[in-house]
């Protein structure tokens, strides 16, 4: 248990305390019958850090952020501005996970002044929790109201993450707009940058534990750019992503590079997954290695070079191999220049020191 720990962010919904100075959520029966989360656009993605604010729970119950809000008690979401509690409810829902198979639970949902609305994890390691955790989720429906009187939120909670398939859920740009890597399949057509839409040829996927070279690289939300990614995007620490700046230029000679998710460690917003969860990445290959967008983001697909090839497995390679021998030579030509030793330090090291965005659209 601990007082940072991941929240799912549910939007900025209708006001569920609207009398202040009490224990009572008036109107949180407001939200029952709303879903969160689809198809295309998966609850998953919406993984957020809750982290106590410049007060955190200090004032009132110790223990706890008041509903009461006598005094305000402030919170902090991905390490942004303070954002200063209303309310919790309880209510009986619905969790549907990607796979589409369902679970109930009884959700905890919260809410700042503004209305900004969170589900949270439970206090203990209970049933509740178990099924937070059980697979990526796609949609949570509050189907009824369980209570809506409480001294507020509990402070301490469960740190354990929300996902436990790093990589699952992220979204790629596709002829149908964009959709869950994992509901992808071959054929369905991919939106690149170069080439218009493209069909996947094959789809890998690699199970491991993450720790040392295995543990997964998290860029934050607009860390890259204005927007850029739309929602944090999860890559193996190899998964290339597109520079593209002016700094990028005056280094290389060219308007767009490729560099390795891990040399972006110190950029602002990216950092290495907790070691130990256990990571699931995804492989797409195309007719060519192309610019692809994953979360809005222009990264790749997967390159057959020498290092690709070595982490997808030699069972991965043989099946590749078999099924289109010419891939392994036509998507091993990189789509754009991949940046390694003296330029890639010097151009990190410039974005960090100018405080200049990676990707300038």
């Amino acid at each position: 248990m601990a007082e940072v720990f991941n929240v799912l962010y549910l939007g900025q919904l209708a006001d569920i305390d609207t009398r202040e100075g009490n224990y009572t959520a008036e109107d949180a029966d407001e939200l029952v019958g709303l879903t969160f989360g689809s198809e295309g656009d998966a609850l998953a993605n919406q993984v957020k850090e809750f982290s106590p604010g410049s007060t955190g729970s200090s004032g009132g119950v110790a223990t706890a952020y008041d509903q009461a809000n006598d005094p305000s008690e402030t919170f902090r979401i991905d390490g942004g501005p303070d954002q200063t509690f209303d309310a919790s409810a309880v209510y009986n829902a619905t969790v549907t996970y990607v796979d589409g198979s369902t679970a109930q639970i009884t959700a905890v949902v919260f809410q700042d002044t503004d209305g900004n609305t969170y589900l949270a994890p439970e206090f203990t390691a209970n049933a509740d929790q178990a099924v937070l955790e059980a697979a990526p989720i796609r949609s949570l429906t509050l189907d009824s109201l369980a209570g809506n009187r409480y001294l507020g939120l509990t402070a301490n909670r469960e740190s354990a993450d929300f996902v436990t398939c790093f990589t699952t859920g992220m979204m790629i740009s596709t002829q149908k707009g964009p959709r869950a890597i994992q509901e992808l399949a071959v054929g369905d057509l991919v939106k690149t940058q170069d080439h218009g839409f493209q069909p996947i040829r094959w789809i890998g996927t690699t199970h491991c534990v993450a720790k040392d070279g295995l543990r997964p690289v998290h860029i934050r939300a607009g860390a890259l750019g204005i927007n850029l990614p739309a929602q944090e995007l999860v890559v193996s620490q190899q998964h290339r992503i597109l520079a593209r700046s002016r700094i990028t230029r005056r280094i290389t000679g060219v308007s767009e590079a490729f560099v390795a998710a891990k040399f972006l460690l110190d950029l602002e917003g990216v950092s290495l997954g907790a070691a130990g969860e256990v990571v699931t990445y995804y492989h797409l290959l195309l007719d060519r290695h192309e610019v692809i967008y994953a979360n809005g983001m222009p990264t790749e697909s997967l390159m057959t070079g020498e290092q690709a090839l070595y982490s997808i497995g030699q069972d991965s390679v043989s099946e590749i191999t078999s099924l289109f021998p010419d891939l392994m030579m036509t998507a091993g030509i990189p789509a754009r220049p991949i940046l390694e030793g003296a330029n890639r330090k010097q151009l990190i090291a410039r974005h960090v020191k100018n405080n200049k965005a990676l990707h300038a659209a």
